[in-house]
């Protein structure tokens, strides 16, 4: 297997959806399944961030008049698809998505499976303006060979890159994303350690992060505690289980 990496960013107004993240740089979206096949693409994606934007998101995903997949707009895409929340949190959202073949005709998974087949498995993450894909290709495939027909065609306001890790690297454990937080735990831990309040020497007290958040530092402390917590937890559990006597 070799993993390469297609990164896409967008200007604001080349896509609707990608507007949403660029107009709250705090919102993030992570797939959790995507399978893609000849047939169709079916994934599952968690959004996290503030309320206005978890409705915007859903408003642009749902609205069947737009190819949520296709870098930009083409016209030669069908509309034909399903979206659906499947659950709402306070901070996130789970929204299920299937779409047909033609319906992401200009896009990552679609030419990937036209080039390799049903072999392809894959890894997406939106933030602020970035698009990123993670994909794992069998044999020797190139992934040049995608890249060029991506460029083929690509909208104004839309840029991609490509590059190869080579042998795959550790992907991302379900139980160590950040998306696992809810979003008010990570707006805390992200400004803190944007201030410098994890930082040797600590460049920013408790009362600076707050300031920034504009919140009381009895909430910021809270939320930091339950983040501090959450990743204790999740670091270490199970690490008795991952050594044995000698």
């Amino acid at each position: 297997m070799r993993e390469f990496v297609f990164t896409a960013r967008y200007e604001r107004g080349a896509d609707s959806l990608m507007d949403v993240f660029i107009s709250y740089p705090e919102l993030v979206g992570r797939a959790l399944r995507i399978a893609g096949s000849s047939s169709g693409l079916w994934r599952v994606d968690r959004f996290v961030g503030p309320e206005d934007a978890l409705n915007e998101v859903e408003r642009v995903m749902t609205d069947h008049s737009v190819c949520n997949e296709c870098l930009g707009e083409h016209p030669g895409c069908t509309i034909e698809g399903e979206y659906e929340v499947v659950a709402e949190e306070n901070g996130s959202r789970l929204i299920y998505a299937y779409t047909s073949g033609g319906r992401y005709c200009h896009s990552i998974p679609f030419f990937t499976t036209q080039t390799v087949g049903n072999g392809a498995l894959f890894d997406a993450r939106r933030r602020e303006n970035v698009y990123e894909w993670r994909v794992l290709l069998p044999g020797e495939t190139k992934g040049g060979e995608i890249f060029d027909q991506l460029q083929d065609g690509l909208p104004k306001g839309v840029n991609i890159s490509l590059s190869q890790v080579g042998s795959p690297s550790a992907w991302p454990r379900p139980d160590l994303s950040q998306m696992n937080l809810p979003y008010d735990q990570r707006q805390a831990i992200e400004a803190a350690v944007e201030c410098g309040y994890y930082g040797t020497p600590r460049e920013a007290s408790l009362g600076d992060v707050a300031a920034a958040l504009d919140l009381p530092k009895s909430t910021l402390r809270y939320r930091l505690r339950k983040a501090e917590e959450w990743l204790t937890n999740t670091v270490f559990s199970g690490a008795t289980h991952d050594t044995e006597e000698v």
